[in-house]
């Protein structure tokens, strides 16, 4: 009898100890946050895996992959194949604008939004990540099949901040892509993001450890694992990354500290050395979280030998690899000044097929890049009859912006310029534009282009403008013996077609006056005064994937103008320039490029009375500064590789000839120079940045550097 009570008795225990569910709280950290993946590795090496999972932030994504289906090394490889900081970026690829677009050269450091009132509206934050919106629906896309997370193969929630009451939000329905974005807000780095009619941000800011949700879903024993920095000592808060990382986890610790005793076994790595935004160390931070559970092994086991647990069958329906959705309709929710149909028809997607996710990933990245929106990103809802609705979330710009650009050239030396933007003024599909350049030149130009048509159609331009520059010449020795003020006004009226991503043409109508004072000068240079009018054709065509640091694609422009009365001309003024530019990858952030250059005045009166184009700089004939060479005839060819070998670092070299004329427009010309240059350029977050040397045959090294767009935004619009 008593033999019968103790097998009774050791059942009983079993029983309740094979009953206990482990739940595991996985907290936020930023970048360190990778180290999860490698604590999970160990734990499932031991055969520890979780009935529950809650994370918060970074723990949040990886909990969410790890309960959808994911082991620990599939979420190493997609963590390591992903350039996480180049999310942050949310570069507009420059192959994705449509034509109508091009006419207008990148500018502005930074972009201001107006508000109805015409007052800047400061940013939320310092980054949009609407690269970081798509790439969660990518990562999770397969989920949508199923919207309440408690049915996942594992039981999954995560946490999220209410911006407006600091109380934190349990996410454990609905859309997995909202609540992840909503859980990882980290505050003034990425914008609160809005679910409804609520914003949310980190969920860290007020649960950065989720313990007692793992418990309310059900877990009778917790694992956590805290990734976050302990709070720096005062002689470590030498720089801004730090400080505000420091400002971030103050209140991500006191929320943390109050409930860590609630946790059965505790996993804390050192990850003092890494902030949470080096994301750069993905796998040394995996390989730290690894190490730590190895060398903490023996804690672990314990653990497991003191709770034995027996598998649980889950419910494995959920196809996280899916990539193909039956969809019955497209909604497009959030649109303010665009209508629902204009933004399906960005996106170029008809419902009533199938669609693979890479196809709705595509679709939003083009529709983004129009610059219409700050956000737009998309998610996939199941609806009864097996079908999907697919919803399109969009935040839109202000149609209102102001741009502020300062630069830096080796010629104009330093320039600060503000460009004003408005969308719909006075008409509908309409752009104005007035930019003001003030510093080594000055400028008003003022762009006013109607469009009838979106994709394709027809519009008119009022181009009026006034510049005020210096002019330089030199001797044939090339030193500079002339200087000169050149104060020019005028404008250009025409009327266009363009097609979505083939070309655009425009005849137009111009008339300009150019004033030359304050001269300096050991023989005449140019007549004081003259005036211009004519007509003109112009034609553009872009394929560029960047503007600055092209790799692939190409860029023709060409420019007719003549003005053959002298009823409304001083001079007979026919002239023609072109250039013509592409480049062919070879191999991974490897480009060979061609160009050519070409410019000429035909019969226009003799040179010496005349304007000749300047053609050397930086983005003319390189063996040479802007001014140090012209002529009114010219060509320039160029053969050349470009190369990225890492992140936003650019290089190139080639070589360069040039033929030019005084007198008579010919392909060889009765003048030939040739260099041979090197350059390195850096893509920074504000500007991009050039420095290149070039030798010419006279074996000069000519060196030009310049921070900032060195481009005239104007460029297409002028005669």
């Amino acid at each position: 009898m008593k033999k019968l009570a103790f097998i009774i008795a050791i059942a009983m225990l079993t029983t309740a100890a094979f009953a206990n569910e482990i739940g595991y709280a996985l907290s936020g950290g930023g970048a360190r946050g990778f180290a999860h993946i490698g604590i999970l590795k160990v734990l499932e090496e031991e055969g520890l895996r979780p009935d529950y999972i809650s994370g918060t932030s970074i723990g949040a994504i990886i909990g969410a992959l790890y309960a959808m289906g994911y082991d620990a090394t599939e979420i190493q490889e997609i963590s390591c194949n992903t350039d996480w900081a180049k999310l942050m970026q949310d570069k507009v690829s420059r192959r994705d604008l449509y034509i109508g677009q091009k006419r207008w050269a990148p500018y502005g450091n930074v972009v201001f939004e107006l508000d109805q009132h015409w007052k800047p509206k400061l940013p939320s934050a310092v980054f949009k990540v609407n690269s970081l919106n798509l790439k969660l629906f990518d990562l999770v896309a397969g989920a949508a099949q199923e919207q309440d997370f408690l049915r996942y193969p594992i039981p999954f929630s995560c946490i999220a901040t209410n911006l407006v009451t600091g109380e934190p939000q349990i996410f454990e329905s609905g859309s997995l892509v909202q609540a992840l974005r909503a859980s990882i807000s980290i505050p003034s780095i990425l914008p609160p993001f809005q679910v409804g009619d609520q914003y949310y941000i980190d969920g860290g800011i007020s649960k950065n450890l989720p313990i007692e949700q793992v418990q309310k879903m059900g877990a009778d024993l917790v694992v956590g694992i805290k990734v976050n920095s302990s709070l720096r000592d005062a002689d470590q808060l030498s720089n801004l990354v730090a400080v505000l990382d420091q400002t971030i986890n103050i209140g991500i610790t006191r929320n943390l500290n109050e409930n860590l005793d609630q946790c059965d076994l505790l996993l804390e790595p050192d990850l003092l050395h890494y902030s949470s935004a080096n994301f750069k160390y993905v796998s040394e931070i995996i390989a730290i979280g690894e190490n730590y559970a190895r060398e903490h092994i023996e804690e672990i086991r314990a653990f497991i030998r003191a709770n034995p647990r027996r598998d649980k069958s889950t419910d494995t329906h959920l196809d996280k690899a899916r990539d193909s959705f039956p969809v019955s309709s497209i909604e497009v929710y959030g649109h303010k000044y665009l209508s629902a149909a204009k933004i399906r028809e960005y996106l170029g997607l008809h419902s009533g097929g199938i669609l693979s996710k890479q196809e709705i990933f595509a679709a939003c990245q083009r529709a983004w890049n129009s610059q219409y929106f700050n956000v737009l990103y998309p998610d996939l809802v199941p609806l009864e009859d097996g079908s999907y609705q697919l919803n399109i979330h969009v935040s839109e710009r202000q149609p209102k912006t102001i741009a502020i650009n300062n630069s830096y050239g080796d010629v104009e030396k330093l320039t600060a310029s503000v460009v004003l933007n408005v969308e719909n003024l006075l008409l509908k599909n309409s752009r104005f534009m007035a930019g003001v350049l003030l510093g080594g030149k000055n400028e008003l130009n003022i762009d006013y282009v109607k469009n009838f048509g979106d994709f394709w159609g027809v519009y008119y331009r009022l181009f009026p403008y006034i510049n005020e520059k210096t002019l330089y010449a030199y001797n044939d020795d090339h030193y500079r013996i002339n200087s000169v003020k050149s104060l020019k006004w005028g404008g250009t009226t025409g009327l266009g077609i363009f097609t979505k991503d083939i070309a655009i043409a425009e005849l137009f109508l111009y008339h300009s006056n150019t004033r030359l004072y304050r001269e300096i000068s050991e023989s005449e240079m140019l007549p004081r005064s003259y005036t211009v009018s004519g007509f003109g054709v112009k034609g553009y065509h872009e394929s560029l994937d960047n503007y600055v640091f092209p790799y692939s694609g190409a860029r023709v422009m060409g420019k007719f103008n003549f003005a053959r009365d002298e009823q409304f001309s001083d001079y007979i003024y026919n002239s023609m320039r072109g250039n013509m530019e592409g480049y062919i990858p070879l191999a991974k952030g490897l480009s060979f490029k061609a160009s050519a250059n070409i410019g000429s005045y035909f019969d226009s009166t003799p040179s010496d009375k005349f304007d000749p184009f300047a053609i050397g700089g930086i983005d003319g004939f390189k063996g040479y500064s802007q001014y140090e060479i012209s002529a009114p005839h010219y060509m320039i060819y160029d053969l050349g590789l470009v190369l990225n070998p890492v992140g936003s670092l650019h290089l190139q070299a080639g070589f360069q000839g040039m033929s030019y004329d005084d007198d008579e427009f010919l392909i060889l010309g009765s003048q030939k120079e040739h260099c041979v240059y090197a350059g390195i350029g850096y893509d920074t977050m504000f500007a991009p940045l050039r420095l290149q040397f070039a030798f010419n045959e006279r074996k000069d090294l000519n060196t030009m550097l310049f921070l900032g767009s060195a481009t005239d935004i104007f460029e297409f619009s002028r005669k």
